[in-house]
């Protein structure tokens, strides 16, 4: 009688193909998640970045729109301008206020409206201070997080300056450094439009 080749896997090979498998699982699910992470991570990055871009991009415009205009409160002329220092509007490191000239376009027309703002950086927040013509308390708008440092300087006639309290005259130039927490350091020079030489 003829006995028959039975073949087979051993228990000792089924193990071996169970642990070889495992260890091959585990590989690829490390890969995903640290790819997961790594993706989360870029992405949160990525939102930052646009999100301080904006804030800059805003900056940018109202400061280089930033015009001189005269006002008259009862007995007294008001010169709106630029100012700018350190501790001013109460701010941790620098602050700034200006008037801005903002272009609005409807459907009917297109006009401009003067506007009072200022920027100061309080507690670690990017603050917008929006100010009504008649009210001199400010509207108050957290807009950046994660500051450590925001200083100006204004160019004005071949040299930066720390300060400027001239409201008759506009400066050429004004520089913004935002220190941040995770970022690091961003400088943005901005050319003001009414400049007048």
């Amino acid at each position: 009688m003829n006995k028959k080749n039975i073949q087979g896997l051993t228990l000792l090979e089924i193990l071996l193909a169970i642990i070889i498998f495992t260890l091959i699982s585990l590989t690829v699910y490390q890969a995903i998640t640290v790819t997961s992470i790594g993706s989360r991570a870029i992405n949160i990055k990525a939102m930052q970045v646009s999100r301080l871009q904006r804030i800059v991009n805003m900056l940018e415009q109202d400061i280089s729109h930033a015009v001189i205009y005269s006002q008259f409160n009862e007995k007294e002329i008001i010169h709106n301008g630029i100012r700018s220092g350190a501790l001013f509007l109460d701010s941790d490191d620098f602050g700034i206020m200006f008037l801005c000239d903002i272009g609005i376009n409807t459907d009917l027309a297109y006009y401009s409206q003067s506007q009072i703002f200022g920027y100061r950086l309080r507690n670690g927040h990017l603050e917008k201070l929006t100010y009504s013509l008649n009210i001199k308390q400010p509207k108050e708008s957290k807009i950046l997080d994660g500051v450590t440092a925001f200083r100006i300087h204004i160019y004005h006639k071949n040299r930066w300056l720390n300060e400027w309290s001239d409201t008759n005259f506009l400066p050429e130039a004004v520089e913004l450094i935002i220190e941040m927490e995770n970022i690091g350091i961003i400088r943005k020079k901005i050319i003001l439009l009414n400049y007048a030489v």
